[in-house]
């Protein structure tokens, strides 16, 4: 499935950018608009799975708050992308359950990455596939069932977060600070991180997952 994004940036280089990224992944932008009354008028028109709003626009409303009515009015996920990172902006921003806050200039991984965090967060796929891991596993989201040689095997709470974190990034890198958010909710330490990747590759030898050092994890 893929999805339909609405970007909401001024600057037309910005923008043009992150449409090649969006699309490269196969979702697809709906527009890229600079202000916020043209992005109410596209989301109130279309269906939209997904925000993608700098944070300084053009006109009286900034990103901030457009993407708060959006929020109230559609229940949208939304990414933040901004040049600035104070305490202020920070501060507003965090009244909003934004998925994910880039700083620019940002690397196409890392926008990856907060996209299919979105996806898997707000389960966007509508987690009707079954997804195949490698020759052995696979993984359906609508049961939340792991197979191993098409044999269901009994996965911990977190050991599901993780198959499920580690799949919906397939073409990108988990991050150590993503993968802390979504298998523990919180900060851990890397011994511990370490120790947890290190069990569940001793149950599963050739589940398809490498250490990229000092960045994270992916599947290869």
């Amino acid at each position: 499935m893929s999805l339909q994004v609405l970007v909401i940036e001024d600057k037309g280089i910005v923008g043009i950018h992150i449409r090649k990224i969006v699309e490269a992944m196969g979702h697809k932008v709906l527009i890229v608009v600079k202000n916020a009354e043209d992005a109410l008028s596209v989301a109130a028109k279309n269906r939209v799975d997904l925000v993608i709003s700098d944070v300084r626009i053009e006109g009286e409303m900034d990103g901030i708050s457009c993407s708060k009515e959006l929020q109230e009015k559609y229940s949208m996920p939304v990414i933040f992308i901004t040049a600035y990172r104070d305490s202020k902006t920070l501060q507003r921003a965090s009244d909003i359950d934004f998925v994910g806050y880039l700083v620019k200039p940002f690397r196409e991984d890392e926008l990856q990455t907060v996209v299919n965090l979105a996806i898997f967060k707000y389960k966007l796929f509508g987690n009707s596939a079954l997804v195949k891991v490698s020759k052995r596993y696979s993984y359906s989201f609508e049961k939340n069932h792991f197979y191993e040689d098409d044999s269901v095997i009994e996965l911990t709470t977190k050991e599901h977060l993780f198959v499920k974190a580690l799949l919906t990034n397939k073409n990108a890198l988990l991050s150590h600070e993503d993968l802390d958010t979504v298998v523990w909710d919180t900060p851990v330490k890397e011994s511990a991180r370490r120790q947890f990747v290190h069990r569940f590759k001793e149950k599963f030898p050739e589940f398809p997952v490498e250490l990229v050092k000092n960045r994270g994890y992916r599947i290869f």
